[in-house]
């Protein structure tokens, strides 16, 4: 939040932290399957870094890494993979995607249908995407998690939204 506060004072414009909803409707880009390209395993590593065969090259005691190779034991140059339908790179894996909004593990049980703004207060904020030390769980289009926003860590980053003018 506060790398968006900088970015908005040097640019001139409002730059901030995307929603969790915005987050998932940005990785979905349009589709309602467990991954942006389907529903199978198959082919996640044409469009994720993830734990995988590079992975296990490095880490051959941690169990679940998927068959394939995608060449990138540990994060991967942004674009190195292919995009959505948005054109947005890297919604699956790389690295989880801190949201704006705050935790809350039941939230979505009982929260309104369209753009739910998160509960309004909490410990923890919201994370996405999987990060390239995970295996496949952490990559579905719905799956989150939450973190004390003071904590960092090699598979944690944050993308960026500007508001529109």
């Amino acid at each position: 939040m506060e790398f968006c506060n900088w970015l908005s004072r040097k640019e001139g414009k409002t730059y901030r932290l995307p929603t969790e909803a915005e987050w998932e409707y940005a990785c979905r880009a349009g589709t309602t399957t467990r991954y942006f390209h389907g529903n199978k395993l198959e082919g996640l590593e044409n469009v994720a870094n993830l734990a995988d065969a590079a992975f296990e090259t490095q880490f051959p005691e941690l169990q679940g890494a998927i068959k394939a190779n995608d060449g990138y034991a540990y994060t991967a140059p942004v674009g190195s993979f292919l995009p959505n339908a948005f054109g947005l790179y890297d919604m699956h894996g790389n690295v989880w995607e801190w949201c704006a909004d705050w935790y809350g593990a039941e939230y979505y049980a009982k929260s309104p249908r369209n753009n739910p703004a998160g509960p309004a207060t909490g410990e923890e904020r919201v994370y996405r995407g999987g990060g390239w030390f995970n295996c496949t769980r952490g990559f579905r289009s719905a799956s989150r998690s939450g973190g004390l926003p003071e904590n960092r860590h090699l598979t944690l980053g944050f993308r960026v939204c500007v508001a529109a003018e």
